[in-house]
């Protein structure tokens, strides 16, 4: 009734046939969740290091990046038209955003996924631009790069 289920991270309370554990059979269960516990926070650890490494990487290119520091400087002065816009929905292909109620859809054009970038249900200060019946909007992701998106379709 209580047998062996070898399924990660689940232990049954008894040996089975309702016997509880004896010391050496707890000892090999606790021993086995150490050495998993250990894989586990190695890896995260692998992760973490990666990570951190792939930031400082994205913060050099940002840095040499003539765009990103007119971007950055842009967005410094008064004069610049500045909306709050929610992110809705962050997807491989597109990410929409609310701006005053009205939801715009950016399909990407040549680049990347927006998974990881935009955060679904966060709110980015924009810099907006209206020329040209064009609707244009820069927004810092959440990896600190400007991405300039072109209107392509609203929903109500």
């Amino acid at each position: 009734m209580y047998g062996w289920y070898p399924q990660e991270g689940y232990y049954p309370i008894s040996a089975g046939e309702g016997r509880p554990y004896n010391d050496y059979e707890l000892l090999r269960h606790i021993a086995r969740l150490e050495r998993r516990l250990a894989e586990v926070q190695e890896a995260l650890s692998a992760c973490t290091k990666k990570n951190e490494a792939l930031k400082k990487d994205l913060e050099v290119v940002r840095q040499q990046s003539p765009m990103q520091t007119q971007n950055d400087q842009t967005y410094q002065q008064a004069s610049v038209d500045k909306v709050n816009v929610k992110c809705i929905a962050a997807t491989g292909t597109s990410v929409t955003f609310e701006i005053s109620g009205r939801r715009l859809t950016f399909d990407s054009d040549y680049y990347g996924k927006y998974v990881g970038e935009y955060t679904p249900g966060k709110v980015y200060v924009a810099m907006a631009d209206y020329g040209a019946g064009q609707i244009y909007l820069t927004i810092k992701d959440d990896n600190e790069i400007w991405h300039t998106f072109r209107y392509s379709r609203i929903q109500s």
